[in-house]
């Protein structure tokens, strides 16, 4: 990767030869490979490397956006970005550039991850395969990692500096009528423990050979990780903008101080927690703030931007998104605090309900009631008398997140990444399901 004085070096002369008022820089790096295998068997081997300068300057409010993935190019992307500003209108929201806030250092890079090669992620592909032929399943997914750096340096002194790794393994078995999926995540390559993931796949894989066939309804439900974050995405997506609060398009709008889910659901950001995918700053190279949205049930904080921030009189809380978005900020390392139960006590204390491991293809359906449409996929189970009985025919399920987590009745003490966001398991005492599938 290139040098972290040599990226500083090129910012910073980019913004020394801008015209404009105020200049800012933000440079990515990434090496991402990935080993992908389908039929019990790899199909596929990728590797890209690519850096990436983002130019933003500002002739008064006159505000231009432009990038380039060649460093060698990245003067003229200044100067598009300057042809952009002075033939722009106004921006209304522009509040300037941040000023200088030290970010606190986190340690988040793993040589191991960085140096591992194809035949190292193919090794670990085969203990995954290996589980499935010993169950007599195919096996599919992929193993991935990828090494990043990040740097921002602008007209007013900001000059932050970060790198990080990251793992993942995705595996989905499916043999005959029956099918599962697991996926582990985290920066460190003994995050990843394929065996486990690959054993836990393989039990629930062959747990029945024809799904049931059930009717929709509302069910108790005990959801994996993965469900878990699904719905805390969504919940994020459409409550914890502080650009949406303000213009009373967030379901927390007006809500601050009350009740809305129950009292188990504590909903935070930290971008600083090892647990999780730390991101010590923003794309502004502003701090990020750790940020709790709702604590026990009670909706609490909002995250900002610059912008945001200074048109609400308040301090950013880290949470900009890159340069010319317009959406607001964003939280990009969540958690959802942990309880003190397990997926096995929670399925223990379940006379009758559903065991969901995965949700797919998930959509708003009503933002101000967080009102969350999508599928089961790779893994619905009936729980009978407090045991997984069967595998389900998948549904479709139509549910107000905030109104399923105020049925909220266990949570994990054991949390995993799933999708960058740190949560545990959960159980739900009522769950809708709107609609069934042929498969």
């Amino acid at each position: 990767m290139i040098p972290k004085n040599t990226v500083f070096d090129l910012a910073s002369k980019l913004v020394d030869a801008s015209p404009a008022d105020e200049t800012e820089v933000f440079f990515s790096e990434s090496d991402s490979r990935l080993t992908r295998f389908a039929n019990n068997t790899i199909h596929q081997n990728v590797s890209l490397t690519n850096a990436q300068m983002l130019i933003r300057v500002a002739f008064g409010r006159k505000i231009g956006v432009a990038s380039s993935n060649s460093i060698e190019n990245a003067k003229r992307a200044l100067d598009e970005a300057c042809a952009i500003a002075r033939v722009s209108g106004e921006s209304a929201d522009y509040a300037g550039l941040p000023s200088p806030a030290r970010p606190k250092s986190v340690k988040c890079f793993d040589d191991a991850v960085a140096d591992c090669d194809p035949a190292a992620r193919a090794s670990r592909v085969k203990n995954v395969v290996d589980e499935a032929k010993r169950v007599g399943a195919t096996a599919a997914g992929a193993f991935s990692t990828e090494s990043s750096q990040t740097a921002v340096v602008n007209s007013k002194g900001v000059k932050a500096w970060h790198r990080g790794t990251e793992a993942e393994l995705n595996v989905v078995m499916m043999k005959g009528g029956g099918s599962a999926t697991a996926n582990q995540q985290g920066w460190k390559l003994s995050d990843i423990d394929e065996r486990a993931a690959a054993r836990l796949v393989a039990e629930r894989a062959v747990t029945g050979d024809k799904p049931r066939d059930i009717e929709p309804g509302d069910y108790p439900v005990v959801l994996d990780h993965a469900s878990v974050a699904v719905l805390v995405r969504f919940l994020a997506y459409l409550g914890f903008n502080g650009k949406a609060y303000h213009e009373k398009r967030s379901f927390m709008s007006g809500k601050m101080g009350e009740k809305l889910t129950g009292g188990l659901i504590t909903l935070l950001d930290d971008g600083l927690d090892p647990a999780g995918l730390p991101r010590p700053f923003d794309f502004e190279g502003v701090p990020k703030q750790r940020v709790v949205f709702i604590e026990k049930g009670v909706a609490k904080g909002m995250c900002y931007d610059t912008a945001v921030a200074a048109a609400e009189k308040t301090k950013s809380t880290g949470h900009a998104l890159p340069a010319g978005a317009t959406f607001g900020p964003v939280p990009l390392n969540l958690q959802l605090a942990p309880g003190d139960s397990s997926i096995e006590k929670m399925i223990a204390s379940t006379p009758k309900g559903l065991y969901v491991c995965n949700f797919h293809y998930a959509n708003v359906a009503e933002p101000m009631k967080a009102v969350v449409t999508g599928m089961t996929r790779f893994g619905l189970f009936l729980i009978e008398g407090g045991k997984i009985a069967a595998p389900v025919k998948n549904l479709r399920f139509t549910q107000s997140v905030l109104e399923a987590f105020a049925t909220a009745s266990s949570l994990t003490r054991n949390r995993r990444l799933a999708g960058g966001i740190l949560v545990p398991g959960m159980k739900c005492e009522s769950f809708h399901f709107s609609g069934k599938t042929e498969f």
